[in-house]
């Protein structure tokens, strides 16, 4: 999609562009009941999508309400997610509390990642699903996967292929009128996340609220800078990750460049592990929409919001990883940039 936005530090409660056939609306509380030929890409506090689209739903956003028809593939992430329209191709959904109503249909396959999730609407693929808690009370056309806390499969669900689970046996209920056409089978429960991956989680969110309250201004305005030039971003990205490698082992040939080296090496890990932060920022920004505050308690606020939609987002199976790769490209190219423009206008 070749349309992109801002989020300027003035703007209107909502916000609606269209971009070609593409629109893009924003706000605490945009609402949408148009047809639109192509893509339908929304964020805010409290969105709602009733119309049509020609192409993709993309949405972010506290809650979300998806009726309507989708022609092509859903793919959403925020708090509360109801999604109770039409959709031609697939889905893919990460959030708090996941509701697919008795209303939905999804033509495709359903990827699913959120603390409680029901599934009552008819799905003519398959379904994978991970969270705390997963109800199924509908029609599924083809396999099912669930990785959960607790499995419910109520007397409406109706599996046309095969049911794996990876839940714990008591934990498990499955309704005498459910029916599975294939084979049913527990998986081994798997341990939790690793201490160290809780522990890098728990370091990114505090790493990043220490540097937006320290340096605020430079994470509004880098948060500006993706939304205003995510291409140039990601070239700046991109450069940096290849070229510092090669920089530091080139500085290794030499005793003279060995601490330079190590030098550039700390600072690199460490801009990758800070790379995301302004991609969270402005995430936030669009979340919070007409709310979002500015000085520094409003860059913490912006960025933990963000923020732990991103970690959301990552552990979504399939596309997590290279979600958060792509933010992590993007965030340290904007930084990069806003960086150098800083450089730039003290040299003057």
């Amino acid at each position: 999609m070749a349309a992109t936005f801002a989020c300027n530090r003035a703007r209107p409660e909502n916000e609606t562009k269209r971009n070609g056939e593409d629109l893009l609306a924003r706000g605490s509380a945009p609402n949408v009941t148009d047809s639109v030929p192509g893509d339908a890409i929304l964020a805010g506090g409290d969105v709602n999508f009733s119309g049509s689209a020609g192409g993709d739903y993309l949405g972010v956003g506290g809650k979300q309400t998806i009726g309507g028809r989708i022609h092509g593939s859903v793919r959403a992430a925020g708090g509360r997610i109801y999604l109770k329209g039409a959709v031609e191709r697939n889905a893919t959904i990460a959030g708090g509390d996941i509701d697919l109503d008795s209303a939905a249909a999804v033509a495709g396959n359903v990827y699913i990642v959120g603390g409680t999730i029901w599934v009552k609407g008819a799905l003519q693929g398959g379904l994978l699903a991970a969270g705390g808690k997963v109800m199924l009370n509908g029609p599924v056309g083809r396999d099912v996967e669930i990785s959960a806390g607790s499995l419910r499969l109520g007397p409406r669900a109706q599996i046309a292929g095969s049911l794996r689970y990876r839940v714990p046996r008591d934990k498990v209920q499955i309704d005498p009128s459910a029916r599975v056409s294939g084979t049913i089978t527990a998986l081994p429960v798997r341990r939790g996340p690793s201490g160290f991956r809780v522990l890098l989680t728990l370091g990114f969110l505090v790493a990043g609220v220490v540097a937006v309250a320290l340096l605020p201004r430079f994470a509004a305005e880098a948060s500006d800078t993706l939304g205003l030039s995510p291409g140039r971003s990601a070239l700046f990205g991109i450069g940096w990750l290849i070229l510092v490698p090669i920089a530091a082992c080139i500085a290794l040939i030499t005793i003279i460049g060995i601490p330079l080296a190590l030098l550039t090496v700390a600072i690199y890990v460490t801009l990758l592990y800070l790379g995301r932060v302004a991609v969270a920022v402005w995430l936030g920004r669009l979340i919070l929409g007409g709310r979002a505050r500015t000085g520094r308690q409003g860059a913490v606020v912006n960025f933990l919001v963000g923020g732990l939609l991103l970690i959301v987002i990552g552990i979504v199976p399939f596309v997590g990883g290279f979600i958060t790769l792509i933010a992590t490209v993007l965030g340290l190219g904007a930084m990069l940039i806003r960086a150098q423009a800083l450089r730039e206008q003290r040299a003057v």
